[in-house]
């Protein structure tokens, strides 16, 4: 059993994260490079058919709290299109930035762990008290083009 003191600061009560900050916390951010290098930490899932600039759901849960320590997303082929990406933690969004027009295959966003293998580089986890939620969509209705990369933890 995971005891929530070792991740939340040794107490068991905990705050939420409240707002990202980092390279990607700007409208039309550009992509990070070689996301497949830096992607062994999370779960994989290639995208399902998507509508254009309509957000679907990666995990939408609630009644636990815990930590994501692994998000990353990544494009599968070269077209065109820009990238949103919104994480509500705790029904408050703190994240919902939308990229610059995306152009290459394997790049994408980071928001939580891993983000450079060769440098040894970590983003912070994202911390929720209830509910966690990852939402993206594409520029372009399209099927397949995505990969997610996620790993969380629940402690209660």
């Amino acid at each position: 059993m995971i005891d929530s003191r070792n991740i939340f600061g040794g107490s068991t009560s905990m705050s939420a994260t409240k707002r990202l900050y980092n390279r990607f916390n700007v409208a039309g951010w550009a992509p990070a490079g070689a996301i497949i290098n830096a992607t062994e930490a999370g779960l994989a899932a290639t995208s399902g058919a998507l509508t254009a600039n309509t957000l679907v759901d990666l995990i939408n849960e609630s009644g636990s709290a815990g930590e994501i320590s692994h998000f990353a997303l990544k494009t599968n082929d070269a077209t065109a299109r820009t990238i949103r990406v919104v994480v509500t933690i705790d029904g408050i969004v703190i994240f919902d930035r939308t990229s610059a027009t995306i152009s290459a295959n394997d790049v994408g966003i980071y928001l939580a762990g891993q983000y450079n293998v060769a440098l040894n580089v970590d983003l912070p986890p994202i911390k929720y008290t209830n509910s966690k939620r990852i939402q993206y969509a594409s520029s372009l209705t399209e099927t397949g083009k995505f990969t997610t990369y996620l790993a969380f933890q629940d402690v209660t």
